[in-house]
């Protein structure tokens, strides 16, 4: 059965009717065709758009032959977590879709993660991947209706629902898995893009985490202890830290249940937003800012002598030998502040953290610093009465753009002798043993309730590089970047979805680790058959080359490896095709 195009002249006009036609065999056996339907004119088919439906009908039904194979990959994996989430049930509530001749919102938005996911790459030529992918057979998506019209349009569609999607995406992960949302990490990243977008109120000039300006869209996202980045948000690239996380903030305590505990990073470090935090009843655990005071409190409060040993190894260094750790002490002291605006008495407490690490760094950067300033004067010393620097004026004004990064420990005095200029200039040392005196401390503030120590805040800010690592997957595993978009709405629409991927990604992370057991590692997954613990990154690797089989006797799966197998079994995921037979030996050695 085939559409067939039947051209008609009436006068001087042409007309072309579409058919549906049907081939069969005679008593004679010869091939006929009988029309069955007269679909419509052309031209009038494709005003009403029915034409278009009536492609993606076809596109549904239209089988493959046998011997042809299909890319499966990660596909099982990600197919069992989206429609565990509803992610297409969640978006197809809030966009419905009539009928099913084509592609639902929800449709695309899932043909787009198991994308980003199977096959990170920029939105290009999406189709020519689903023909080669399994996305039909496991999705029920058919590769011809993925064109980049469609995606466009959906991408537009989806921008005005992405945030009530995020939330229900986020409370499905919740319950489904039974995913920690007690604890957030919320951290900032930017997404640099390339191009003019001279009119985009999305992609904008902005400091980066290089401190550069360049354009960019900055994204939040917020990880559970577990690592799971529940929300993804983009926003404007020249867009306040501060207010980003604020209205982050907001949006998560309206979405979640009391008790919330944020753990951010210095954006929220001054007094001002703490109170307010605390006043909206956030718990928070916070490293504060330099200008809140904290390091002169510790000097005439607190001091070093009060300073406790803290029992903590970072990840990094749990092999090396204790002569080679860092070394923490600590003290947790009470911290009353004045709220600003409404100038009542709020009562936080500080843990005062002095890494050995941290404080011998500092030290080397300074005495770095110094000896470029220095060396900067010399070369002054020498050119004086020179063409830069026959005037006073010209040396004082290079002499504060030398000193500025070592202001208060050198002192530099300009005159004039003869009419020539002079300089002089010494290490100010007391200065600079002042400034040693904290360094290495940082302040965590936070206003939990109940019995508390160092160590405990401490450890749970040391948990911030779960959302770090996020940022990495973000850009690395899934390839956020290169944006071959223009319009603000899909750029954040695009984003979103890979978000929604993110999340996606992160559960597979996660619920394999907790299935297998604290610390336990996966049998296999490295080359040469190593175990490792499993990552992402190394789960979806481990599903590379599987591919699918279309015989005679129905679809046929390769044969799984046995990390594969162990994978699927621990996450309760559910093959729909029977294996390849297993190739048995003849008794002279030969294949049967």
């Amino acid at each position: 059965m085939y559409v067939k195009r039947h051209a008609v002249r009436r006068g001087e006009k042409r007309y072309v009717y579409l058919r549906l036609v049907e081939s069969y065999r005679d008593d004679q056996g010869r091939v006929r065709h009988r029309v069955l339907k007269t679909l419509g004119r052309e031209e009038e088919l494709k005003a009403s758009g029915q034409l278009e439906q009536l492609a993606g009908s076809f596109a549904r039904l239209d089988p493959p032959l046998h011997g042809v194979r299909r890319e499966v990959g990660p596909l099982l994996l990600v197919r069992h977590f989206t429609a565990q989430l509803g992610i297409a049930e969640a978006v197809d509530r809030l966009l419905p879709q009539r009928g099913r001749s084509q592609l639902s919102a929800g449709e695309v938005v899932c043909a787009l993660v198991a994308s980003r996911l199977a096959s990170p790459s920029p939105l290009y030529d999406v189709a020519g991947w689903a023909s080669q992918a399994a996305l039909q057979e496991l999705f029920a998506i058919p590769p011809a209706l993925l064109n980049d019209d469609r995606l466009g349009r959906a991408l537009e569609a989806f921008h005005p629902v992405a945030e009530e999607v995020r939330g229900a995406v986020a409370l499905r992960a919740i319950e489904r898995f039974g995913q920690d949302a007690a604890r957030l990490h919320l951290d900032l990243t930017t997404v640099r893009v390339c191009g003019a977008y001279e009119r985009s109120a999305l992609v904008q000039k902005g400091w980066g985490p290089d401190r550069r300006v360049a354009r960019q869209v900055r994204v939040l996202e917020a990880t559970n202890a577990a690592g799971v980045p529940l929300y993804v948000r983009p926003d404007p690239g020249s867009a306040a830290e501060l207010t980003l996380i604020g209205s982050a903030l907001e949006r998560l305590r309206e979405l979640l249940p009391e008790g919330l505990v944020v753990v951010a990073d210095a954006a929220l470090g001054n007094i001002k937003p703490l109170c307010t935090a605390d006043q909206a009843g956030l718990r928070f655990v916070v490293p504060l800012r330099m200008v809140s005071g904290f390091r002169e409190r510790f000097l005439s409060e607190v001091g070093h002598e009060a300073l406790r040993p803290l029992r903590y190894v970072s990840e990094r260094e749990r092999r090396l030998p204790n002569a080679r750790r860092t070394r923490y002490r600590g003290a947790l002291r009470s911290f009353e502040v004045e709220d600003s605006e409404s100038g009542e008495r709020r009562s936080f407490r500080v843990a005062y953290i002095h890494s050995s690490e941290e404080a011998r760094e500092v030290g080397a950067a300074r005495e770095r610093a110094l000896a470029t300033a220095e060396d900067a004067l010399r070369r002054i010393e020498r050119g004086l009465g020179g063409r830069h620097y026959k005037t006073k004026a010209q040396v004082d004004r290079r002499l504060a753009r030398v000193l500025a990064p070592v202001e208060g420990l050198i002192e530099a005095h300009s005159g004039l002798a003869d009419g020539r200029p002079t300089l002089a200039w010494r290490r100010d040392k007391q200065a600079i043993a002042e400034a040693a005196r904290t360094d290495g401390l940082s302040a965590l503030c936070t206003n939990l309730r109940g019995r508390l120590s160092a160590s405990q805040v401490l450890r749970t800010y040391k948990q911030q590089w779960l959302v770090e690592r996020r940022h990495r997957d973000l850009k690395g595993s899934l390839k956020v970047r290169p944006i071959f978009l223009q319009n603000d709405d899909r750029i954040a629409a695009l984003i979103s979805v890979i978000g929604l991927a993110l999340l996606v990604f992160g559960l597979i992370e996660s619920e394999l680790r907790r299935r297998l057991g604290e610390g336990a590692e996966l049998p296999g997954l490295l080359g040469e058959s190593r175990s490792a613990r499993p990552t992402g990154r190394t789960i979806i690797a481990a599903f590379q080359g599987l591919g699918l089989t279309y015989t005679p006797n129905g679809i046929r799966l390769d044969r799984l490896t046995p990390t594969q197998r162990l994978i699927l079994d621990l996450l309760d995921v559910r093959v729909p095709w029977p294996e390849q037979p297993e190739p048995a030996l003849s008794k002279c050695g030969r294949w049967s």
